[in-house]
């Protein structure tokens, strides 16, 4: 990830806005809610308070038009004057109308008002897009009959009745306004005040995140901003400790991976065999001094070539394509192989897969060795098989000269002369015979017979015929199992290529041919039959060339006798057998076998014994530091629970441990043949069977070597009672001391540690402590997850101011429940 990347998203607004804000927002906002609330009930005030003058007016004005109107039908010029006198603006002042609307007197320009609910009050009314105040009385002239159903109103437009208001209000205003802006620069200040000590520490952070890891920050607020800048900067101080004993560690790591470097080098310096490391292009990345010597690279390394351009590339491709079909992340893949090579070598070797970091294929490995170069043997014979045609042209000569002898004499009788002339010449040339077959011995001294490699013949034949692509072969099923042959596998399928090739070339039309694999006699014979009419020459199968690509042509014949094998033919009148046979594999050892390691990474060294280690005599050991001592993890699997009821084990495991690393090259495993038979209850927990364990050892033999084994080295087990009670029965049976070393339970170690949870069996522990357990209730299987379980409960020792043997069965012994619950068995 990019420093870019690991920034924090932009932000939209910084925190000195938001404390402004907030500041200014609590100083303003309550005043103009208050501001806003008073002008409300001032307005409200001010409208209550003119309605009721106005209404008063209209109500003085009424009492007036009462005398001018008496005894006159209609308004007189006079009631109009009096109306005038009271004008209130353009668009305001007195009117008298009747009660629907009809107005008697006033200006044209004054609004009718709506007459009150009670007759005589005030209301409040729009006309023209305005709003108006008015104040309404009824007017009634004494003496009238009937009534005249007039009234008299007082209009005023709102805006002079609220004109006062307004002006006051705009004050207000501009004072709020003026106060708005003294508060947000006071709150600015303020805010600056506030921010100063929270930048600085922004910039302190900054510096010592980017530039400098040991700068700290200088604050002197006296509040909590200075104790957040103290605690950054003792997080400061706990970082810059922690990264120089990460690089401290990092350089301990970097010598010691120099260190095995440079062990390493040495080791491939000196090897007696040649060592070829490529990649998964098979692109060689390593070469050292012994495989340049023997492939004559002179004093280039080679590094980068292809191996195709070092090594025959159909041969190397044929066993790079098995290697990757055979391919099992987690298992160890190798292929052994046999390369000629144009300048007379043969190069025999293994071809392993080389696993990456995440089990993945990451390349390839080649070490090999020069079965051509001669040994003080191999030169001891030669030379032999070299002067012995020497040694015995004497003789012949000698044989030649009594004949000529004998010839000379005739006066030996005719009959015992021819005899002994005869058996003279006889004896000559049989002698003859032997000289030739030595000379030829001696000129095939160097072309001996390739190194043959246990291999499956089916396996073979099917590769030869998906290579060869122009004829039809069916390959009939075999009655039964076909044995493991001896054989150099590519080059076996290179004759059967040749063989299949030839008679596709010489065949009319499309040739059905069928294949099948026989055992006869201790050989396995390959068999290719054609139904057809063939018109090929026998006599040339045994000449075919085979010539692979990077490798010197070789006849048919001598290549399936370099195989230890033999060649010929069988015709009848409609059809052609062509017969191969080889040598079964009697025997193939289980080295050779390569099941390979349970686990994806093997160990097959250890460059950390180069390092001293501390020697402890047996009374010192309670004192010794956890992290210095070897520890052997012990698993055991049995035919049932109840030991002191003749449960038997049946499978052991050990597993050393040192320097807090677990030695995957130095595992104890092994089956025990229990001496009775496992019960089907306890099958189906470990599935062991009785056919499993039938050849295996018993304990008595297995026990001895276990103690050789563990040698002085602590136990480790969980709930190492019942395993502890296995091994001292087996003492007991075997008649020898039982083991007394110390142990350490991993159940007691959890149990101390995390009391407090729930939990402790292998499963719960292995969960907690993210280890996976790879072949439950198997001894291998669960010696491993113990292993790693015991490691990681190690390290937590120490915080519990436990770090010596003695300390830790101390810290053990004080659950004295949990171990007796563990004494039942």
């Amino acid at each position: 990830m990019t420093d870019q990347d690991a920034r924090p998203p932009r932000r939209k607004k910084s925190l000195r806005h938001r404390l402004i804000v907030s500041l200014t927002g609590l100083a303003v906002l309550p005043l103009i809610v208050a501001m806003a609330s008073l002008f409300f009930a001032v307005r409200n005030d001010v409208g209550n308070i003119h309605g009721r003058q106005l209404a008063q007016e209209a109500g003085q004005l009424a009492k007036h038009l009462r005398g001018e109107l008496h005894g006159i039908p209609s308004a007189p010029e006079g009631v109009r004057q009096s109306l005038e006198l009271h004008q209130k603006g353009e668009d305001g002042g007195a009117v008298l109308f009747t009660g629907r609307g009809q107005r008697l007197a006033g200006s044209p320009k004054i609004p009718i008002p709506p007459v009150a609910e009670e007759g005589t009050g005030w209301v409040t009314f729009e006309a023209g897009g305005k709003s108006y105040f008015a104040g309404v009385t009824a007017v009634q002239v004494p003496e009238d009959t009937a009534p005249r159903n007039w009234f008299v109103g007082v209009v005023q437009p709102a805006s002079q009745v609220f004109d006062h208001l307004y002006s006051v209000s705009r004050q207000v205003a501009l004072f709020l306004t003026l106060y708005v802006i003294f508060v947000a620069i006071l709150a600015w200040w303020m805010a600056d005040q506030y921010m100063r000590p929270i930048l600085e520490i922004r910039r302190g952070a900054e510096i010592i995140s980017r530039i400098n890891l040991s700068h700290r920050i200088k604050i002197e607020a006296g509040d909590e901003i200075e104790e957040l800048a103290h605690e950054f900067n003792l997080m400061a101080a706990n970082l810059s400790k922690a990264y120089d004993e990460l690089e401290e560690r990092v350089r301990e790591a970097t010598r010691t991976l120099q260190e095995e470097r440079n062990r390493l080098a040495t080791v491939l310096r000196t090897m007696v065999d040649g060592v070829v490391v490529a990649n998964e292009a098979a692109e060689t990345i390593l070469m050292n001094p012994r495989a340049r010597i023997i492939l004559d690279r002179g004093y280039t390394s080679g590094i980068g070539a292809a191996l195709s351009r070092i090594f025959p590339s159909d041969r190397l491709s044929f066993h790079l394509k098995r290697l990757r079909q055979g391919w099992d992340p987690g298992r160890e893949t190798a292929e052994e192989v046999v390369f000629p090579l144009r300048d007379g070598k043969l190069l025999k070797g293994s071809l392993s897969v080389v696993p990456g970091p995440g089990g993945e294929r990451a390349g390839f490995l080649l070490v090999f060795r020069d079965l051509s170069a001669p040994t003080e043997e191999g030169k001891r014979f030669e030379e032999t098989l070299r002067e012995m045609p020497q040694l015995l042209k004497g003789p012949i000569a000698t044989s030649r000269s009594l004949v000529e002898t004998l010839q000379r004499h005739r006066e030996m009788p005719a009959e015992k002369q021819r005899e002994f002339l005869a058996a003279v010449a006889e004896e000559m040339d049989r002698l003859s015979v032997r000289v030739a077959a030595m000379e030829e011995a001696a000129n095939a001294a160097r072309t001996s017979r390739w190194p043959a490699i246990p291999s499956n013949p089916r396996e073979l034949l099917e590769e030869s015929v998906g290579s060869v692509t122009g004829i039809s072969v069916e390959i009939e099923a075999g009655g039964g199992p076909i044995p493991p042959v001896l054989v150099e596998p590519f080059s076996w399928v290179a004759s059967l290529r040749c063989v299949l090739q030839w008679i596709e070339q010489r065949s009319s039309g499309q040739p059905q041919v069928g294949a099948n694999l026989m055992v006869e006699d201790g050989t396995v014979v390959t068999t290719f039959r054609v139904e057809a009419p063939f018109a090929g020459d026998l006599a040339e199968l045994e000449s075919l060339e085979v010539c692979p690509a990077g490798e010197e042509p070789l006849p048919l014949g001598e290549a399936v006798r370099r195989n230890r094998g033999e060649l010929w033919t069988r015709s009848c009148r409609d059809s052609l057998e062509v017969r191969l046979a080889l040598m079964q594999a009697t025997a193939v050892s289980e080295a050779r076998r390569a099941d390979g390691l349970i686990e994806g990474e093997p160990e097959f060294y250890n460059f950390d014994l180069f390092l001293p280690r501390p020697v402890f005599e047996r009374e010192d050991l309670l004192q010794a530091d956890l992290a210095d001592l070897d520890y052997v993890v012990v698993d055991t699997e049995t035919t049932g629970l109840q030991l002191s009821q003749g449960d038997k084990v049946i499978s052991i495991t050990g597993i050393r441990i040192r320097r807090g690393r677990v030695q995957n090259a130095d595992i104890f495993n092994t089956l025990v043949n229990p001496g009775r038979p496992i019960p089907p209850e306890s099958v189906e927990i470990h599935r062991i069977e009785d056919h499993m364990v039938a050849g295996a050892p018993s304990m008595n033999e297995v026990y001895p070597q276990f103690v050789e084994y563990v040698g002085d080295s602590i136990l480790v087990a969980h709930n190492a009672a019942f395993d502890k009670k296995c091994l001292d029965m087996a003492a007991a049976e075997a008649g020898l001391p039982q083991i007394d070393n110390p142990i350490l339970d991993t159940l007691f170690l959890s149990y101390a540690l995390h009391k407090e949870t729930e939990g402790h069996s292998l499963e719960a522990i292995a969960e907690r402590m993210g280890v996976t357990i790879e072949g439950r209730h198997t001894s291998l299987g669960d010696a491993r997850a113990t292993a790693h379980i015991f490691l990681g409960l190690l390290a937590l020792l120490p915080r519990r101011d436990v770090r010596t043997l003695a300390e830790a069965k101390a810290f053990c012994d004080r659950h004295l429940l949990l171990r007796w619950q563990s004494s039942r068995f």
